[in-house]
């Protein structure tokens, strides 16, 4: 009895601690669980081999890929290939082994032909050039270390090796080596041991100095009989604990007692490991497998916790179950070396909604409706596969009814059951205390027969149900196997239109009607009757959902997120949200989750702060379903869409922000690139001259997580100073600069890292100081030299004007002389002939010499009096100009030779005395010349005044004469002598047989003659 007794406390207890694992492996397990969305860069999308063999990223965030055919550079976006085919002198061949990189930033690539450095400000490649014979021509090398002393350690041509700078000189450390090395501590610390794979096996190198101290053989087929295995990959916590990956899977080594432990298999399957890396502030290892995909493993409980492996059904799993390299960066950016696929990478920090229901567990993905039916179970409707129930939290699924039927709404009723509209139109009823469906029979009150479209189910404030469908609002009865819609009459003819779509119910007493995409009506329920109030207004889409909450009312609507003041349901709406919102719910802090055709947002409704959720956080797609969003256990909530159901905590889902810096990666200067710069990356200042003024400057988000959508905010400071968002990778484009100072700023806008570059245009030597200074003090001169060369024309002018007066009055003087000697000398002549030929005592005494003396006296004093008017008129001085013309006219018309007419009708201004007197003597000079020469009869003078302008126009009906090859004297020549003397200007037109037109046209100032 006593052997029974205790063989069953021993099962009892083996079966208590299997029930403990269970129970524990449930528990962790969803916790454990990561999703992870992996993208991937493969040759049709830049990448120069499928094979890689080494990842480094950089201190700027580049990603240095090496393969079998050539080194990459990849920024999330854009990759660049250096290889063979490179215009570079140097490349770094073509079967790339490994990359590190050293304090400057330049990096140091081995490959199976040589050991280069890449001068990254330079960007180019230098060659190291060692003494050994066996490093002459090509070599294979592996840099794997930069110590304290800023020595590098490398693999090469078989021995591994010591290299100083400042000396150049080449230390031999060991020869137990295959090429591959690990080592336990980061950069630039002093390094007392590594690891070196062997063919089979590694070794254990330990340094003293610049010597190897020893080399210890673990796995090897020369050790002691045990475990032989490849090593592909080795963590190393501490000099006694360290974790090998290799083709018998993962192995736990402690090198100072020599024992170790295997881990090899995976739901019972076993493993081939071909990685290792630890996973970031987690007491996790990933393990690449080859086959398996890649592993997670719990430190703790040295178990292997999940497995990711390819999907044909999910772009975003990896692209295969090869795993050959594993790399984390600093910004926890994870990536994946596929074998003959690529590169695989993801953020182990972007997933923020774990995704269930995959592909893989289910028939249907398409989720058109979620139900809480208790917190045991939770009801998932689907497309055409009936109802998926899984439990609480979604991890298991327990069954699946109504199998090949496609659901269209879950509504839990209040004693348990569970009505179900399928998308066919028919119902079926789930019995709780049956535990079974049943269809049921659809009649309408209208004994409508065919399919009617119902938009809505909802319970209402008593318990009873009600529907909007096409034909109005319906009271819903389920007897027996029956469902009838029974039309409430008193409410749907007071409808402008029946078909409606939503009933919301506001209080017990009163409820808002939306009719299909029209408007929306308030009743109230009195009396147990409907009563019609009022339209509340115009709503032009459909509305999906809504809400009620601290006074205001939430509609999630085709058009958008809209709030309304329930106390004042007639005020304009706010729209919250502008996208198609298909579903809404409220968590426990009264916070909105709105799921629409464009991703999953959250409102907060304290702070007004709108987060917009993509596949990028993990959300199973972008597009959902109505009605597929409830509240599950514990505060959850699921949300169901094309293709499958996120599940999560709204505390917990807090955005994930990648931290990212943009970078300059081309500079093109007039469209062409600019070589000057060297590394457009390392480039922080551009001295230009004034005719390389069209910059281009290309430049990366630097995001692996979603380039596409990163903002990067950007400004040209001293050009237009205006800040400019814009999303993704770009070109910005700047011509035509004029010279200047400049600086560029890109900002990432969630991160605020910027990246500036200073530019400086300068100017063309002709808008430089000195050449303006010159141009200045010359303009200075020769506006000196010409003043005095105007002065001295000037005087030279004057001097010429002085002899032409001077001539004018010799010419004057002559022709007065000549006057007075024809004929007052005449006169005077002919008088004293008279007397000296007569008999002066008969002439007295006759009388005849006091009437010929009186004649001849007066004849002279005549002569003596027309000249001394034509010398200076008197009227001229004391009336002006226009009475002196007539005057003229009146003592030319008494002698009957030729007619002048005067017409100053439009002679309105007062002239200067000078201005007077040149216009008389014009005009005397004219009618002198047209008496003289034109054999003309009449003559007409006409003076007007217009635009500031005096206009003087003489005209004759003589001969005329040809201007041009008319001999110019005396007359002509005195005519143009007094228009420059008053500055006013003279055009003649005439010909031989047409006789004569002068114009003279004076500018004075608009003063009136009074």
């Amino acid at each position: 009895m006593m052997q029974l007794y205790l063989a069953f406390l021993k099962n009892i207890r083996i079966l208590l601690c299997l029930l403990l694992c269970l129970l524990l492996n449930r528990n962790v397990f969803p916790q454990n669980k990561k999703t992870l969305l992996f993208k991937h860069l493969t040759q049709e999308n830049g990448l120069s081999d499928p094979t890689i063999r080494a990842i480094h990223a950089d201190k700027d965030g580049f990603l240095w890929i090496g393969t079998e055919n050539g080194l990459n550079r990849f920024d999330g976006t854009n990759c660049i290939i250096y290889g063979k085919s490179s215009s570079k002198k140097i490349n770094p061949g073509n079967y790339i082994t490994n990359i590190i990189e050293d304090k400057q930033g330049d990096l140091i690539i081995g490959s199976q032909s040589n050991l280069v450095k890449y001068n990254k400000a330079a960007d180019s490649f230098s060659l190291y050039r060692f003494e050994l014979a066996s490093l002459k021509k090509n070599y294979y090398s592996f840099p794997f270390y930069i110590d304290n002393k800023n020595s590098l350690w490398v693999y090469l041509a078989g021995e591994v090796y010591k290299y100083t700078y400042p000396e150049n000189k080449l230390l031999k450390l060991t020869g137990y080596s295959n090429g591959y090395e690990f080592t336990p501590k980061p950069f630039y610390n002093q390094l007392d041991w590594f690891i070196s794979r062997g063919v089979k096996g590694i070794y254990i190198n330990k340094i003293a100095g610049n010597k190897e101290k020893s080399a210890a053989e673990f796995f090897m087929s020369s050790n002691k009989p045990g475990l032989i295995s490849h090593i592909e990959g080795a963590y190393m916590p501490s000099d006694s604990l360290i974790w090998l990956i290799g083709e018998k899977g993962l192995i736990k080594l402690n090198p100072n007692q020599n024992t170790y432990k295997v881990f090899d298999t995976y739901k019972n399957k076993t493993i081939i490991g071909t990685a290792i890396t630890k996973y970031p502030k987690q007491p996790w290892l990933l393990v690449g497998t080859n086959g398996d995909g890649l592993l997670l493993f719990d430190l703790v409980t040295e178990t292997f916790i999940h497995q990711y492996k390819h999907l044909e059904s999910d772009p975003h799993s990896i692209s295969a179950d090869y795993i050959r390299k594993i790399y984390i960066d600093k910004k926890n950016n994870l990536f994946l070396s596929i074998d003959r696929y690529g590169l695989d990478y993801t953020n182990l920090n972007q997933v923020i909604f774990p995704r269930y229901v995959p592909k893989s567990e289910s028939r249907d993905n398409d989720i058109t409706a979620i139900l809480n039916y208790n917190n045991n179970e939770t009801w998932c409707g689907t497309k055409n596969s009936g109802i998926e129930i899984y439990n609480g939290d979604l991890s298991l699924l327990l069954r699946t009814e109504l199998k090949g039927i496609g659901i269209s709404k879950l509504i839990k009723l209040k004693n348990k059951d569970v009505l179900v509209e399928a998308s066919n139109g028919s119902f079926f009823l789930f019995t709780s205390y049956r535990k079974t469906f049943s269809s049921l029979k659809l009649s309408f009150s209208n004994n409508f027969k065919s399919r009617a479209i119902i938009h809505q189910i909802t319970t209402t404030a008593d318990g009873s149900l009600i529907a909007a469908t096409e034909f109005g609002i319906a009271k819903i009865e389920i007897k027996a196997d029956k469902i009838l819609f029974q039309l409430i009459e008193d409410l749907n003819k007071t409808l402008p239109w029946t078909n409606t779509q939503q009933v919301i119910q506001l209080s017990k007493d009163k409820m808002l009607v939306q009719t299909y995409y029209t408007a929306v009506y308030l009743f109230y329920f009195k009396d147990n009757k409907f009563r019609y109030a009022n339209e509340v207004r115009r709503i032009p889409y459909a509305t999906n959902g809504s809400l009620i909450l601290d006074k205001h009312l939430y509609l999630a609507t085709t058009a958008g997120l809209l709030s309304l003041d329930i106390e004042n349901i007639t005020q304009k709406e706010d729209v919250l949200i502008d996208a198609n919102c298909l579903s809404l719910i409220t968590d426990k802090n009264k916070n909105l989750w709105i799921g629409t055709n464009n991703g999953l947002y959250f409102y907060d409704t304290h702070k007004k702060i709108i987060i917009k959720y993509t596949t990028a956080d993990g959300l199973q797609s972008m597009v959902f379903n109505i009605g597929s969003l409830a509240g599950l256990q514990n505060n959850q909530i699921a949300i169901g869409g094309i293709n499958g159901v996120n599940l999560f905590n709204p505390d917990k889902t807090i955005p994930f922000k990648s931290t990212s810096c943009p970078k300059i990666v081309s500079i093109y200067i007039n469209d062409k690139p600019y070589k000057k710069a060297g590394n457009s990356v390392t480039t922080h200042s551009l001295n230009l001259s004034h005719n390389e003024n069209t910059i281009t400057i290309g430049f990366s988000s630097m995001d692996f997580v979603n380039p596409a959508q990163r903002e990067i905010k950007y400004k040209m400071i001293g050009y237009d100073n205006k800040e400019v968002i814009i999303t993704g990778n770009r070109e910005l484009r700047f011509p035509n600069m004029p010279s200047g100072n400049y600086t560029f700023e890109l900002t990432d806008v969630l991160s605020k890292n910027k990246t500036v570059i200073f530019i400086i245009i300068n100017a063309p030597f002709w808008q430089k100081w000195w050449f303006i200074t010159v141009i200045i003090i010359g303009l200075i001169l020769t506006g000196i030299i010409i003043l005095f060369l105007y002065l001295r024309w000037l005087k030279h002018l004057q001097a010429l004007q002085l002899r032409e007066m001077i001539t004018f009055q010799k010419e004057d003087r002559k022709r007065i002389a000549d006057d007075l000697h024809d004929d007052l000398g005449l006169k005077l002549s002919s008088l004293k002939h008279y007397l000296l030929a007569g008999d002066i005592n008969k002439m007295i005494e006759g009388g005849e010499l006091r009437k010929l003396a009186v004649q001849y006296i007066d004849q002279a004093l005549h002569v003596l009096r027309n000249t001394l008017i034509n010398l200076s008129p008197k009227t001229l001085d004391e009336n002006g100009l226009s009475i002196a013309l007539h005057d003229l006219a009146d003592n030319i018309n008494k002698l009957e030779i030729i007619n002048i007419h005067v017409d100053d009708a439009g002679f309105t201004t007062a002239l200067k005395k000078t201005q007077q007197y040149a216009l008389y003597r014009i005009c005397q000079e004219l009618i002198n010349n047209t008496i003289k020469h034109a054999e003309a009869k009449n003559i007409y003078i006409s003076i007007i005044y217009r635009d500031d302008k005096l206009i003087l126009l003489y005209e004759d009906d003589g001969k005329g004469f040809d201007y041009l090859f008319i001999k110019r004297g005396y007359g002509l020549s005195n005519i143009e002598a007094h228009i420059h003397a008053i500055k006013a200007e003279l055009n003649i037109d005439t010909e031989t047989g047409r006789g004569l037109a002068a114009t003279i046209t004076l500018q004075v100032k608009s003063k009136i003659k009074l």
